[in-house]
């Protein structure tokens, strides 16, 4: 299996992002099987009030299911290779910030399978969902 990167330099490279700057969206902890992320209010530019959309949560949550395969993918053998799916459920408008959680499920050769929670500083359930990651074995004798 890949090794869980350091915690400090996937921080760095993932919170350094412009896109996820300007959505509010923030690395918070990664393991083995494991990615979560935070989505903070943006600043409006009309009223000044904190805003938080559905698009910065959906970013967020394709890039836990990323982060979270990244960390069971043994690097010897298999690659990376894309999402395959992924659905988010909205059944509440979130009050403040909003933490998403990914976690594998199921991981075969091909694809794993990503569960998908995202709740609310209160800690309200605001969106489920599911994602599947594509990965591909290495072909060693390929030229490169």
């Amino acid at each position: 299996m890949a090794e869980t990167p350091p915690h400090e330099s996937w921080f760095r490279g993932s919170n350094r992002s412009p896109l996820f700057q300007a959505l509010g969206v923030r690395a918070e902890d990664i393991s083995e099987g494991y990615a979560r992320y935070r989505v903070e209010p943006v600043p409006a530019s009309v009223d000044g009030d904190g805003v938080l959309d559905s698009l910065a949560i959906t970013t967020a949550a394709d890039q836990a299911v990323v982060a979270c395969v990244s960390t069971v993918i043994d690097p010897r053998r298999e690659a990376m290779n894309g999402t395959a799916e992924m659905n988010l459920t909205y059944v509440a408008r979130p009050t403040g910030a909003v933490q998403v959680d990914a976690r594998i499920v199921h991981k075969g050769p091909h694809l794993a399978v990503v569960d998908l929670e995202v709740r609310d500083e209160s800690g309200a359930l605001v969106a489920r969902g599911r994602g599947s990651y594509a990965t591909r074995p290495l072909d060693h004798g390929a030229p490169r």
